[in-house]
């Protein structure tokens, strides 16, 4: 099974039915289809085939959605790149995917720009004029989106696709180096796809509204959610906390296709009478505290609990739940019938039941899980050893086969959504000639998952202040890597080689520390 034949099947038989709605843009199935292969078509002409890569950095927008597709079709894979991504982190992600072609904005031009020439390999550039940029200096090889859109409407040939070809990069990082290509398959999304539509019950009637960039997993999930069931893809460009419910039910949106940080974002917004008022009657809502109060506050009749990772096949465990339930908010459901999940010691023995350790995973059907890390066969070897994926995570498994989840590794860290490269952000600051040590952590946010702490130990005989601090990250790194909190330490606790412990750190939270967003709100 494949994207390809996937979509052609729901054009024969849903071919004028409506399949994607993306702001005002509505297209039918068939509508849809041929401009993918317009794009495919044209994609083929300038050199791209099956087993190429295709970077993309862009927005959410239509363009990039038939571009996904036209590149599926081929059986090539895209990379599109974090978009708040800074020139070294780009030029990083575009050339160790060793990509073909770049599918580039023109409102982040200007950050391509700095690395343009930095990049090995790349043919065509494919320029999408979403915003006007009249210092846009076109090369040889760029070539306006817009004709791509020449090419023909036939269906592009055929190059033979199994569903273990990959299908998508994503750029996932742990506690340390730059972020790691993740690849992932053909069979990885629609498997994945197929049981979030089944154990959500969803029909041609659904309309699954997806708000998440282009460089997650999650917006795909929503999209090929609907595109299994024959439902509507509902798409906008970014997650919108004052315009989402409008909407919702603008679009008649069904399934809500959410992530624990906008969950919370919508929490914390003022009660309103209509709260309930919406059309939504189910929310793919991850796991935390917020899922049940979010389902009772908004009229859903069903949330969808899970636990995952881009490298644990996006949702490795499902469960339900419904309004007024009383469920343990770690409580992740079940695993997918096509992985295994285990829980295993230090020694990667497996646990009784209701014992901690580390959580695990593999497929029991080939590609359901991501294929590795490309062109890093040693950093997949150690994430896969004796066969089973080490997630870092926390947890255990109740008699019942339900996981619960407890944490990530104590070094990680995930801002709305995205994992920050520890290493880079530590290197960033102690760059800084009045610093001698940095450690960086995650707390507690409170809109969900964590936000960026950095201990800092000065110099002898220098003196420097929190807002010195951030501008000099401000300067120096992506926008959402940038610390909300600075702390101040005469010493680090330490334990063997020096390594900073950085769980003790975690303990002391943050305590006394300088709070970014508090002196933003009162200035």
């Amino acid at each position: 099974m494949n994207i390809r034949s996937v979509l052609e099947e729901k054009v024969r038989t849903r071919e004028n039915d409506v399949f994607l709605v993306f702001h005002d843009d509505i297209y039918t199935y068939g509508e849809f289809n041929a401009a993918v292969n317009r794009v495919a078509n044209s994609l083929s002409r300038l050199g791209i085939s099956k087993g190429d890569r295709v970077g993309g950095f862009m927005p959410n927008c239509l363009e990039w959605l038939v571009l996904y597709f036209a590149i599926a079709k081929l059986g090539a894979a895209s990379v599109f790149v974090n978009t708040q991504y800074d020139s070294e982190l780009l030029e990083h992600s575009l050339n160790a995917s060793r990509v073909k072609a770049v599918l580039v904005s023109s409102s982040l031009f200007a950050t391509y720009e700095k690395i343009r020439g930095n990049l090995k390999k790349v043919g065509p550039e494919i320029l999408i004029n979403d915003k006007e940029n009249k210092s846009i200096q076109k090369g040889s090889h760029t070539i306006p989106y817009k004709d791509l859109l020449s090419g023909s409407s036939d269906l592009p040939a055929d190059p033979g696709i199994p569903g273990g070809t990959p299908l998508a990069f994503f750029y996932t990082s742990g506690t340390s180096g730059l972020p790691k290509p993740c690849v992932t398959s053909h069979n990885y999304i629609l498997a994945l796809a197929a049981r979030v539509a089944r154990i959500l019950k969803a029909t041609p009637d659904d309309r699954v509204l997806s708000c998440l960039p282009n460089y997650h997993v999650n917006v795909y999930i929503g999209i090929f959610t609907a595109l299994m069931a024959g439902s509507v893809a509902v798409v906008e460009e970014r997650f919108s906390a004052s315009n989402y419910w409008n909407w919702v039910r603008k679009h008649e949106a069904t399934i809500l296709t959410l992530h624990i940080a906008p969950v919370n974002i919508l929490l914390n917004q003022s009660p309103r009478p209509d709260d309930a008022d919406n059309p939504a009657r189910a929310g793919i809502l991850l796991v935390g505290e917020s899922a049940t109060p979010f389902v009772n506050r908004f009229g859903l009749s069903t949330g969808l609990v899970v636990y995952g990772s881009t490298e644990a096949g996006g949702f490795s465990t499902m469960g339900t739940f419904g309004p007024g339930s009383k469920h343990d908010p770690k409580w992740t459901g079940c695993p997918r019938d096509d992985v295994e999940v285990k829980i295993l010691d230090e020694n990667d023995e497996e646990v009784p039941p209701g014992t901690l350790g580390e959580i695990v995973i593999r497929d029991k059907v080939p590609h359901t899980i991501f294929s590795g890390y490309f062109n890093l066969p040693e950093k997949t070897a150690q994430a896969c050893r004796n066969f089973w994926y080490h997630s870092g995570d926390s947890g255990y498994i109740d008699k019942e086969g339900s996981l619960y989840f407890l944490g990530r590794t104590e070094e990680s860290i995930r801002v709305k959504g995205d994992f920050i490269p520890v290493d880079k952000l530590e290197a960033c600051i102690r760059s800084n000639p009045k610093i001698r040590e940095c450690a960086a952590i995650g707390v507690p946010s409170d809109i969900g998952e964590e936000d960026i702490m950095v201990y800092i130990q000065l110099k002898e005989n220098v003196s420097s202040t929190p807002e010195e601090i951030i501008t000099y990250c401000e300067d120096r790194l992506p926008k959402f890597a940038v610390p909300r909190y600075i702390g101040f330490v005469e010493e680090f606790p330490t334990a063997a080689l020096y390594k900073v412990q950085k769980a003790k750190l975690k303990e002391r939270g943050i305590v006394g520390a300088w709070d970014r967003l508090a002196v933003k709100s009162k200035s």
